[in-house]
């Protein structure tokens, strides 16, 4: 398993998925104010692991802020239910929207914590990636984030049903 610290700069290289998912767990438990987070349907990035969910935890007790955006939902509304916890105690904490697929927008993976740190995927049938602290490419991820963003809409399949 791959160790990773941040800040990475020069950026590191990611070509296994399970490194894509430790550089995903160690950038949310770097994150104190924002994540910013756009994947296909976040498997890759095991978003539902403990790990990740007890990095989320903590993120969300000392107020940060959470924008995700997913091209498709199933993983999160139906595998992750550590995430779905997170969101239901949460909620108020977190935006969490889907991408339209006729968008135009291929779906890749990005996350940037605080503004500072980032990782990319390059396609999301890929691991490869970085992770790093350029703020150049920080800058150039929010402007992709920002309109993905634009094109994304609320999600019904999160929401549980209290009958």
């Amino acid at each position: 398993m791959a160790s990773f610290t941040l800040p990475a700069d020069p950026p590191v290289a990611i070509d296994r998925h399970r490194d894509y998912a430790d550089a995903f767990a160690t950038l949310i438990a770097s994150a104190r104010r924002t994540l910013w987070l756009a994947e296909d349907d976040f498997r890759i990035a095991d978003l539902g692991s403990r790990a990740v969910c007890d990095a989320l935890w903590a993120f969300f007790v000392h107020g940060g802020e959470l924008k995700l955006a997913a091209w498709r939902t199933g993983y999160l509304a139906s595998d992750a239910p550590r995430f779905i916890q997170l969101r239901d105690r949460f909620g108020h904490r977190m935006q969490l929207l889907r991408v339209a697929e006729d968008c135009g927008l291929a779906a890749q993976g990005l996350a940037i914590a605080d503004a500072q740190h980032y990782l990319k995927r390059h396609h999301a049938d890929w691991p490869h990636g970085e992770l790093g602290s350029s703020a150049a490419n920080v800058a150039l991820l929010q402007q992709q984030f920002d309109e993905l963003w634009v094109n994304a809409r609320p999600e019904s399949a999160w929401n549980r049903l209290y009958i």
